[in-house]
C-alpha cells in the first residue's frame, strides 16, 4: 500500500474485477432485505481489512455468508449502543412536534425557539459525530473481530486520529460521493420510471445498486485509512 490515499482507485477497483457485476447484484439483494442486510455491513468490513492488508482481490466475494452476516450484527447492535445519546435527545422533542403538527402555534413557536432549538441542535451534532466515528470503530472491529472492540474508545480514537488527514478526506470523499452518485440515480431512476414495464424494472435496479456501489467505495476509502494506520 502507497504511503498515500489513492482516492481514485476506491472508485475503480470495482469495475477491475471480474465478477463485479454478480457481487454488487447480490449485494443489493442483500442490502435491501431487512435483519438480512446486516450481512452486507459485514461484507463492508470484509473489504476493508482486504484492503488494509494489500490483499490483489480487495472485492470481496459472497462466500462465509455467515460470518458477514455476524460481523455486521455485532456493528450493528454497536453502532444501536452509540445510537442511544442521540435516541434520549430526541424523546424530549416528540410531544413538540406532536403538537405543532396539528397546527398548535404556540406549539410551533416552542419547536423553534428555546429547548427545541438546544435539542436539535445537540441532536444534529451528535449525528454528525456518529458518521465520523462509527468507520473508525469498524476499522477497530475488522482487525479484532470481537463485540468489545467496537468500545476500545481509546484504540477507535487512536484509529481516527493517528492519521487525521487521510481519515478526514476518505469521511469526505465518502459523502461527496454518496450524494452524487445517490443524485444521479435518483435522476436516472425517475426517467427510467416514466417508461412502463422494461423502464420500471431498469428503475429498481439502477435504485438497489446505489447502496452497495456506495458501501463498496466506502470500504475502500477506509480500508486505505486502516493500512496507512496499522495500529498495534
Amino acid at each position: 500500500m502507497e504511503d498515500a490515499m489513492q482516492i481514485g482507485k476506491s472508485f475503480s477497483y470495482v469495475f477491475q474485477d471480474a465478477k463485479w457485476i454478480s457481487k454488487l447484484l447480490i449485494g443489493a439483494l442483500v442490502s435491501i432485505v431487512p435483519i438480512l442486510n446486516f450481512a452486507f455491513i459485514g461484507y463492508m468490513t470484509e473489504i476493508i481489512r482486504r484492503v488494509s492488508r494489500d490483499d490483489p482481490e480487495p472485492l470481496a466475494s459472497w462466500d462465509d455468508f455467515g460470518k458477514k452476516f455476524v460481523d455486521g450484527l455485532l456493528l450493528a447492535l454497536a453502532g444501536l449502543i452509540y445510537s442511544i445519546p442521540l435516541i434520549l435527545l430526541s424523546i424530549p422533542m416528540i410531544p413538540v412536534f406532536m403538537a405543532a403538527s396539528s397546527g398548535d402555534s404556540d406549539a410551533i413557536m416552542a419547536a423553534m425557539t428555546g429547548l427545541g432549538i438546544v435539542l436539535g441542535c445537540l441532536v444534529a451534532l451528535y449525528g454528525l459525530f456518529l458518521t465520523v466515528f462509527y468507520p473508525a470503530v469498524q476499522i477497530n472491529f475488522s482487525r479484532k473481530g470481537s463485540f468489545g472492540s467496537c468500545f476500545e474508545i481509546g484504540k477507535i480514537i487512536k484509529v481516527a486520529t493517528g492519521n487525521f488527514g487521510n481519515y478526514l478526506l476518505a469521511w469526505l470523499m465518502y459523502l461527496v460521493f454518496a450524494i452524487v452518485i445517490g443524485t444521479i440515480g435518483g435522476i436516472l431512476s425517475g426517467i427510467f420510471g416514466l417508461i412502463p414495464c422494461i423502464g420500471w424494472i431498469v428503475s429498481i435496479i439502477i435504485t438497489a445498486v446505489i447502496t452497495p456501489l456506495i458501501g463498496v467505495v466506502y470500504a475502500h476509502l477506509f480500508g486505505q485509512v486502516a493500512a496507512l494506520n496499522p495500529g498495534e
